[in-house]
């Protein structure tokens, strides 16, 4: 979708809260938000001069795809959140938070309605009435959790027809692990106490059951009843070693999740970390590599969709960002679990030690990463280099409208962003005009002058027109001077970012998910996020400062000197070089230094 485009759906959208739906030209939804404010919310996608992050890059292609713009409007932004909700999960779009990985895993089911719960290993909760623990990473660890409950609270695990037409136990009654409800072997007292047992230990009341166990041997024992007994001994002996080798998150026994989000440059992985009763007894980890929003919406979104359907959420969440409307995200899920619910973000503690917990899980890949040595040597094949790039770094110009041109230069070494060679340039060499060609040729040039060692592979941003601006620079360096140039652009709609190569008409075909391409593009996001640092900070100086003190070899003499001369910093913007050197006797290098530089100025204030 144009700016334009947005610009006309803005007319028919009101200052109202409600959800919005955007659409590519196959009808197919690929986004739903929310706003409180639906015109003010949406008029932000035709700005997208903000802060460059990975989510950022994603908005931008997701506005590229977006053909058309739906609104639903509501009576309040609590039934917007809610509409939100509902709709991600009915039409799954391509760019909102998505939690599917989560039905490929196992669950316990325990079908507490049924006179003889049983326990089970399910692919997909659903709303029947039973009790839903999980999801396990893991089928094998699922499997194995499962054996070991067996042991300790043995009930059936047939199913209710075998439950109803067996005549004689099965092979379970004989091993110990089933009393038998099948052929009343155990009253429908003891088996509902014994699946009681096995609730109150899901619920984090591990000890608390281990001292039933221990009181029922004793008297079993008392009774002479020696086989019970025994039985009771060893699932009892069990409990409490398990219970001793639990992690122990702290000792005040609180019931909270803790649920930590990780922004890697390159996506988004979310971890959840449950504790029950001060005991952590699961961690799970969600990849939501497609999100194209920013953190605090991603865990607004995250938040509503773990605790729609499974167990409802504990009265505490503890969070790494909160969420966007963090008063009404809190509501809802009060009113999912049918109590209160707090949300926090905790910045010292014992709460604090838990949440760095799921950071901890979080910051960890749930795949295997290429090694990076692999994919510096996949890069330099596909890129045709006659050798692997150690070293590589990116360039990137930022301004506005042409004024104030600044430069920036990210670096990578072994694969690792090597931030102590990051550089950034003012370019004075450039008019009030944009020229991106020019500010690029003279960056490179004075990059690759310098007496520091140039990159093996040097990465410009931009396409074909960047490219032959650095390629000239390039043919003007001696061959020691002259690393392997490449120049990584965006890419069109659905396409991937594309790189170029110097004599060649068609990009290098590298695929989106390839890890070459993922790793030049999160040198190339680093480059754009410090040259617009850089652009920014430098505005800022120029109002609350002499801007003159940013021209190299302009010191305090020469600036007293200049606005002695014309009076103002208004007036020597009027100078020209010739008009310095005559008037104000500075040098003509400097005289150039400064007009250059005063004439992109970003400014209608003269700085204080």
């Amino acid at each position: 979708m144009s700016v334009a485009a947005i610009k006309s759906a803005l007319e028919h959208l009101p200052q109202a809260p409600g959800v919005y739906l955007m659409k590519d030209a196959a009808g197919k939804v690929i986004y739903v938000g929310k706003a409180k404010r639906l015109k003010t919310r949406v008029a932000n996608y035709a700005r997208l001069d903000a802060a460059p992050t990975y989510y950022r890059h994603k908005v931008e292609a997701m506005v590229e795809r977006a053909a058309m713009v739906e609104f639903v409007v509501t009576s309040s932004e609590k039934e917007a959140l809610l509409l939100e909700n509902t709709l991600i999960k009915r039409h799954r779009p391509h760019y909102n938070v998505d939690l599917r990985d989560d039905k490929t895993y196992p669950y316990f089911r325990f079908s507490l309605q049924h006179e003889y719960p049983r326990l089970s290993l399910v692919r997909r909760p659903v709303s029947d009435g039973a009790r839903y623990y999980g999801p396990f990473e893991s089928v094998g660890a699922a499997r194995k959790t499962m054996r070991w409950l067996q042991r300790i609270f043995p009930l059936r695990r047939c199913s209710d027809h075998s439950l109803r037409n067996r005549a004689r136990p099965c092979l379970d009654y004989e091993t110990g692990r089933c009393p038998a409800p099948c052929t009343g072997r155990i009253s429908r007292a003891d088996y509902k106490n014994l699946a009681s047992q096995l609730e109150r230990f899901f619920a984090g009341q591990g000890l608390e059951v281990a001292k039933d166990l221990e009181r029922q041997m004793k008297q079993a024992a008392a009774a002479e009843r020696f086989e019970a007994a025994a039985l009771l001994r060893d699932r009892w002996q069990a409990l409490s070693r398990t219970m001793e080798r639990q992690s122990v998150a702290r000792a005040e026994g609180l019931d909270l999740d803790a649920v930590a989000l990780h922004d890697e440059g390159s996506a988004y992985r979310l971890a959840v970390i449950t504790v029950r009763g001060g005991r952590v007894v699961a961690s799970r980890v969600h990849d939501l590599s497609q999100a194209a929003l920013e953190p605090e919406e991603v865990m607004g979104q995250a938040l509503l969709m773990l605790y729609e359907k499974g167990a409802p959420p504990p009265p505490l969440l503890l969070v790494t960002h909160m969420p966007d409307d963090p008063g009404l995200v809190v509501e809802v899920l009060g009113d999912l679990a049918g109590r209160k619910v707090e949300v926090r973000k905790p910045l010292r503690g014992e709460k604090r030690e838990v949440l760095e917990l799921a950071k901890m899980n979080a910051a960890q890949p749930r795949v295997a990463a290429d090694d990076a040595g692999q994919v510096l040597e996949r890069l330099g094949r596909r890129l045709g280099l006659e050798e692997t790039p150690a070293t590589i770094e990116c360039m990137d110009i930022s301004h506005l409208g042409g004024r104030l041109t600044v430069a920036s230069v990210s670096a990578m070494n072994g694969g690792k962003l090597d931030k102590s060679n990051y550089r950034r340039y003012k370019i004075l060499g450039v008019s009030d005009m944009p020229d991106d060609f020019a500010a690029m040729a003279e960056v490179v040039e004075r990059r690759l002058s310098g007496e520091r060692q140039p990159p093996d592979l040097l990465v410009v941003d931009g396409g074909k027109g960047q490219l032959s601006a650095a390629l000239k620079v390039l043919e003007g360096l001696p061959p020691e001077k002259r690393p392997a140039l490449a120049a990584l652009a965006k890419g069109r709609g659905r396409e991937p970012d594309r790189v170029f190569l110097p004599g060649r008409k068609n990009p290098v075909n590298l695929k989106a998910r390839d890890a070459e391409l993922l790793l030049l593009m999160r040198l190339r996001d680093e480059a754009h996020r410090f040259a617009v640092t850089y652009h920014r900070l430098l505005r800022k100086k120029a109002l609350t400062r002499s801007i003159l003190e940013e021209v190299p070899g302009v010191g305090p003499a020469k600036r007293r000197r200049l606005l002695r001369t014309f009076g103002s910093l208004a007036a020597l913007k009027q100078a020209r070089a010739a008009d310095m050197v005559a008037q104000a006797g500075v040098d003509a290098a400097t005289a150039k230094r400064v007009e250059a530089f005063l004439a992109a100025l970003d400014t209608t204030q003269p700085p204080k």
